[in-house]
């Protein structure tokens, strides 16, 4: 009786082998357009984040975020360095996800950093 229920049980699980695979992850290359777009508006935002964080500065203004406090509150040396910092660490990062294979989140975190850049903005322009 062992024997039928192993032959059944195989039978049973042949057509399961079977099935179809799930297609792979989309190849993209990392410069394509929809990636150009995404670094393209974050380097905007940085670069708006920093002119206005520059202006706030220069005006006897405070840097409230602590990461970025000592190079942005030593003058526009430090705030060319943590700003394009940024910028770099950005494109980095998707590349290595791109690299891994994540290409859903190389480019979620490009759009995670534009969210955080775009805050920066509308905080340094609300307080003045």
């Amino acid at each position: 009786m062992g024997k039928k229920w192993l032959l059944l049980l195989m039978a049973f699980c042949a057509p399961l082998g079977a099935q179809d695979l799930p297609d792979a992850p989309s190849v993209h290359r990392f410069w394509d357009a929809p990636n150009q777009s995404l670094i393209v508006s974050h380097i905007a935002l940085e670069t708006i984040d920093a002119a206005i964080t520059h202006r706030n500065l220069s005006l006897g203004g405070k840097e409230m975020n602590n990461m970025a406090k000592a190079l942005c509150e030593s003058g526009t040396r430090g705030q060319v360095v943590y700003f394009a910092g940024r910028s770099a660490g950005v494109v980095g990062i998707s590349y290595l996800l791109h690299r891994m294979h994540h290409h859903k989140l190389e480019r979620l975190f490009i759009v995670a950093s534009s969210v955080d850049s775009a805050y920066g903005v509308t905080y340094s322009f609300a307080h003045k």
